[in-house]
């Protein structure tokens, strides 16, 4: 018991060593004058930055906000590529060998390569956001679930139609649990790189989300740390990202637990006479927190974008229909008072982001 206590403390803490490496690199890298602190301030600016952002500018909102689209995409993926995966996978075989390059190419397309057609087709909101994420879901999804059809033990297949059970039984209660792992996987493989092609989105349009507070995090600095809200928002997404794919990996392991891990953090192989049933705790709460962002995150999306000057310089982005600032003076002729009464005005808005100031070239 001792040695096994001595191995999980020692696999741990060299799990940990390079993140509490980077970590003291980033604190004392900047401090020591190696790095500037303009470009890279230290760790505990950008932690401090952090909290000022939940305090002050809804940081916790704009993630529930993230996650809301990226477990909404997952739905809407699974909901078109687990039953199209399973109708080619075990009753259409020779449809899914001669798709099988065609998904793998559409798979590959940059979805803002196509976003002049989704906004076209889906207008400018959310719905643009929602077919993105799905496009790229969708893809893995159905490879992955093809691939679990095909991988169901043939025994298993006889013995089930051998006791003449329907199609509709065939698949809940032998393809779809014999695939399940498969799909998960797909899910899990599919959901960083969601996050990633969502945050890039987010900053194209909206005003909600971590991509969109990443936009407006660059357009403002904390003295003389010109970067902190820029890395205090990144980190927040890289920690949303790894805390996704943790969620993922341990509803796996709870829900398949004889599934034999691939993982090499995993430590030694375990024996293959012992089977260890994990509890089902994890599994149930985790359901239990999606279901809870997919309850609240749209009704918080609805609050953030209808939240009036809560985000300082959202009120600087001229109007579509305005364009009396780009308007050239004629004969020479300027209004500097009106000038100057913007100027004032823009400032001041700026100046409520408690500390932060504007960038200046």
């Amino acid at each position: 018991m001792r040695l096994e206590a001595d191995s999980l403390i020692y696999r741990i803490m060299l799990r940990l060593s390079g993140i509490f490496l980077v970590a003291v690199l980033w604190e004392v890298l900047p401090r020591l004058g190696i790095v500037s602190q303009t470009f890279l301030p230290p760790l505990s600016v950008v932690l401090r930055e952090v909290v000022h952002l939940a305090l002050t500018q809804h940081l916790l909102g704009h993630a529930l906000a993230t996650l809301w689209r990226v477990m909404v995409g997952i739905v809407l993926a699974a909901l078109l590529a687990v039953p199209l995966g399973a109708l080619l996978g075990y009753w259409l075989p020779g449809a899914a060998a001669a798709l099988n390059p065609l998904f793998r190419i559409l798979g590959q397309i940059n979805p803002f390569s196509l976003m002049t057609v989704f906004l076209l087709f889906f207008g400018v909101g959310e719905k643009a956001k929602l077919v993105v994420v799905t496009w790229v879901a969708v893809w893995p999804l159905i490879h992955h679930t093809i691939t679990g059809i095909q991988a169901v033990e043939p025994d298993l297949l006889k013995a089930a139609r051998s006791m003449g059970i329907s199609k509709s039984q065939l698949f809940w209660r032998v393809l779809f649990p014999g695939a399940a792992p498969a799909v998960l996987l797909g899910i899990r493989s599919a959901a960083v790189l969601l996050l990633a092609i969502l945050v890039a989105g987010e900053m194209l349009g909206g005003l909600a989300g971590l991509g969109w507070l990443l936009h407006w995090a660059s357009n403002y600095y904390v003295y003389p740390y010109a970067t902190a809200p820029v890395f205090a928002v990144g980190l927040c997404i890289s920690l949303v990202g790894v805390g996704l794919s943790v969620a993922l990996r341990q509803i796996e392991k709870g829900l398949f637990f004889w599934k034999p891990s691939d993982s090499i953090w995993d430590g030694k192989a375990q024996d293959q006479g012992k089977v260890r049933v994990p509890g089902r705790s994890f599994p149930v709460v985790a359901a239990a927190v999606m279901l809870g962002i997919l309850l609240l995150g749209g009704v918080e999306i609805n609050r953030l974008n209808h939240l009036n000057n809560s985000f300082p310089g959202e009120n600087d982005i001229p109007a579509l229909t305005d364009h009396s600032q780009h308007r050239p003076q004629e004969n020479g002729e300027s209004t500097p008072g009106k000038d100057s009464g913007n100027n004032q005005e823009e400032h001041s808005g700026h100046k409520n982001h408690s500390g932060h100031s504007p960038k200046t070239n």
